[in-house]
């Protein structure tokens, strides 16, 4: 996974601020900026995408598990006016103290990191009581036939770029603890925005 994405930053970010993504993604990514408050934690950053969505003021923390894509991130955050703390960090396994994050942001990530429920339940754990948590994710499609094509075309997206591309990540976030508050499908419910908070408890 690593190998993938530390190849081409630069392609992967040009790939990705294309306008059918733009079409497809930007709204749900302002929708995201509009969920988080105070210090966030946000979980893969890569190439710093969701950056210029998130309202000023917040104190925004990165991870990632690619270094150039970090790099790459840093320098576009800088270009966007924005200061943001980075670290190379595996999701499942957060060199953060509990109870440190205001927010959590999952932004395209769980369906590479190969033990998602991991990931949330440290999210969760870092999280403090009651803090949003988001999740823009591309997922198994909730159409029966839309699903079964991404089953059958899931072994190929693994092998060429460790993407688990039928992932059923409601059920993983709601697993973990998430008290899930919305769920909007969208592009025949391949992308899913997500919103819940931590528990309060």
């Amino acid at each position: 996974m690593r190998r993938f994405y530390d190849k081409d930053p630069e392609g992967y970010h040009r790939g990705m601020t294309s306008p059918v993504s733009e079409w497809m993604l930007g709204g749900r990514r302002r929708k995201v900026g509009e969920v988080v408050r105070g210090r966030v934690l946000d979980i893969g950053f890569g190439t710093g995408l969701s950056v210029p969505f998130y309202p000023q003021g917040v104190e925004i923390i990165g991870i990632d598990a690619s270094a150039p894509m970090l790099r790459f991130g840093l320098r576009f955050a800088e270009k966007s006016g924005r200061t943001v703390t980075l670290a190379v960090m595996d999701a499942e396994r957060l060199a953060f103290a509990d109870n440190s994050f205001d927010s959590v942001a999952f932004n395209f990530c769980l369906c590479t990191i190969p033990d998602p429920g991991a990931a949330v339940t440290e999210a969760l754990r870092v999280a403090r009581p009651g803090a949003p948590m988001v999740f823009i994710e591309h997922v198994r499609s909730h159409i029966f036939p839309v699903g079964l094509f991404m089953d059958a075309l899931n072994p190929v997206m693994v092998a060429l770029e460790a993407d688990h591309f039928n992932r059923r990540t409601e059920a993983t976030v709601r697993a973990a603890g998430v008290k899930v508050e919305s769920v909007e499908r969208w592009f025949l419910g391949v992308f899913n925005l997500i919103v819940g908070h931590a528990p309060h408890d």
